[in-house]
């Protein structure tokens, strides 16, 4: 009896567990545990007012081509060509150092790079006791 009541207290936290694995969604499955799962998106505008622009970036090469489903008349048209023939290229950027000096006021320094299209991205404070800027704008 205390045999039996054993394994039917050992069996029924492992058929639990059993059960919670195969409930998971499948997005949650991946082959091995960190590994990313498959990017799905569904975009439904309701009308004029709600249309959602989109942006596809970074996606590999090798990827399979994208299947976009059209419902309704679309109202935008590309020419008579039914592929467009898009490039990818890299944005060149320039950047610049600006040493504030202790006691100087940062915000003039900053708001004056800033007008000419400047945008900080590093910040370290020197042996001096100022502050390096680091700053990048598109060329």
């Amino acid at each position: 009896m205390t045999k039996t009541l054993a394994c039917v207290l050992v069996a029924c936290p492992l058929l639990a567990a059993g059960v919670a694995l195969r409930a998971t969604a499948a997005q949650d499955r991946t082959p091995q545990p960190g590994q990313p799962t498959q990017g799905r998106m569904w975009i439904q505008n309701r009308g004029d007012a709600e249309a959602v622009p989109v942006s596809i970036q970074h996606m590999a090469s090798e990827a399979p081509p994208l299947r976009v489903q059209v419902v309704g008349t679309p109202t935008v048209m590309i020419g008579a060509a039914s592929v467009v023939q898009a490039r990818a290229t890299r944005q060149p950027w320039e950047y610049q150092e600006v040493t504030i000096p202790s006691g100087q006021n940062a915000a003039s320094i900053l708001n004056a790079a800033g007008a000419d299209g400047w945008e900080a991205v590093g910040v370290t404070v020197t042996l001096q006791g100022g502050t390096l800027v680091v700053m990048m704008r598109p060329r």
